[in-house]
């Protein structure tokens, strides 16, 4: 699959209930969704072997990349996630969801990557980074999560709180 066919299915009006499955789909060209509006989608297992940006973009049903695999960075720069976003097992180098809305759960379970940045993020249901492993830190400052922070087990290298607001249950890592 292209990246453009893969635009024109997403782009298709959203039905609640419905999404686009492409699970395990391998995309050799970058995946960008800047800007746009799209409906849900199943992306498990998929490879973006050139980088994945959704800078601004809307994801208006379920978006799920549990286990997907992105060669370079993972760019949600002021996304809005009208439900979850759900990638636990996500591989990337750089995860940025600075600025960014999940009126949903924020499930980065397993996630492996060198650095994440949720700074201003907000999180309306748990952030979940049980088992990470994020060897270069993660950026929180001046997030809020309404619904509870979950790390056990995770190895988040420096974090980086300054005003972050969790309001829900805190289990930190190795608690």
């Amino acid at each position: 699959m292209t990246p453009d066919a893969l635009i024109t299915e997403l782009r298709k009006p959203w039905h609640h209930g419905e999404h686009f499955d492409a699970r395990g789909v391998v995309f050799d060209d970058p995946v960008v969704f800047d800007g746009m509006t799209l409906r849900g989608f199943d992306l498990s297992g998929a490879q973006f072997k050139s980088g994945f940006s959704a800078k601004g973009a809307t994801f208006l049903g379920l978006a799920w990349m549990t286990n997907a695999k992105i060669d370079g960075a993972c760019d949600l720069t002021s996304a809005t996630f009208r439900i979850d976003l759900r990638a636990e097992g996500l591989t990337t180098t750089r995860l940025c969801l600075d600025a960014a809305q999940v009126r949903g759960v924020l499930a980065l379970a397993r996630l492996r990557a060198d650095h994440v940045s949720l700074s201003q993020a907000f999180v309306m249901a748990n952030l979940t980074l049980e088992n990470a492993r994020i060897s270069g830190g993660i950026d929180m400052t001046q997030a809020v999560v309404m619904g509870g922070f979950w790390a056990k087990d995770a190895e988040l290298g420096r974090v980086e709180a300054d005003g972050v607001e969790i309001d829900g249950r805190v289990n930190r890592p190795g608690g």
